[in-house]
């Protein structure tokens, strides 16, 4: 993504790995990991019951299938752990940078497989919010490049809401970018729960016609667990998303990111 932003417009961001499933996480593994977590600075603890849609081989109707999910936040309420049966998610809405970011994520990885012995990954995730909003005084189209404004700048009439979205395949990433125009204040696509997490007062404080940009890449591969190729497949994932980031905002936008 070349040198990073003074001030990135991301306001939540989200790492994730899944892998074999370990169905006496609870009863046998859950101490060591909230030990090791709390010692990494992660010392506040939550345990929450969630619910999928379960469909048993195809037949009858699907069920709501209750999940137990294991919450580990700094005192700051600003990253967050969370760690289910099969899946290690780490969430945070002081992003800092890529490299930061991501060590922090592989260290959590590196305690739960020293704990549980890992045999594979299947699924790696990075997913970017990012809160478009211009400077007081400026449309938003001196921020965004025209294809993001797609139909909704021809139909004329006050713009109230618009939302594109698109699936793509670069090499072993698949990167869906999901982008949103409206106007109001931050807000959070409907599957994505911030829980207690604090953001930016920059974002809570900014209001008016803006922009979110929702950057959901991923690679979908069963591979023996490494925390090398974890590492890798990240740094893939984050390169195509920062293309992805340059080729919707403008110089103007990057700018003003850098005052």
């Amino acid at each position: 993504m070349g040198k990073p932003l003074k001030n990135p417009p991301v306001y939540f961001t989200v790492v994730q790995v899944r892998f074999n499933a370990v169905l006496n996480l609870k009863e046998k593994y859950l101490p060591l990991i909230q030990d090791g977590l709390r010692k990494m600075g992660y010392p506040v603890y939550l345990q929450k019951q969630a619910f999928a849609l379960h469909l048993e081989g195809g037949q009858g109707a699907p069920k709501m299938v209750p999940i137990e999910q294991y919450f580990f936040s700094n005192p700051a309420q600003t990253h967050v752990f969370v760690l289910g049966n099969d899946v290690l998610t780490f969430q945070s809405t002081d992003y800092g940078n890529f490299e930061s970011f991501s060590e922090a994520f592989l260290k959590g990885l590196a305690l739960v497989h020293d704990v549980v012995e890992l045999a594979f990954t299947q699924r790696i995730g990075l997913r970017y919010l990012d809160f478009v909003l211009p400077k007081e005084g400026e449309p938003l189209e001196l921020y965004l490049h025209a294809g993001v404004f797609g139909l909704s700048a021809e139909l004329g009439g006050a713009s109230i809401h618009a939302y594109t979205e698109s699936l793509t395949q670069h090499g072993q990433v698949q990167l869906r970018s999901r982008i949103v125009l409206q106007d109001g204040g931050v807000a959070f696509p409907p599957d994505v729960a911030p829980d207690d997490m604090k953001l930016q007062p920059r974002f809570l404080e900014g209001k008016g016609r803006h922009a979110i940009l929702d950057s959901d890449g991923f690679v979908e591969e069963r591979h023996d667990y490494s925390l090398d190729n974890v590492k890798s497949r990240l740094v893939d994932i984050h390169k195509v998303i920062g293309e992805a980031f340059k080729k919707a905002t403008t110089e103007h936008a990057h700018q003003f990111w850098e005052e």
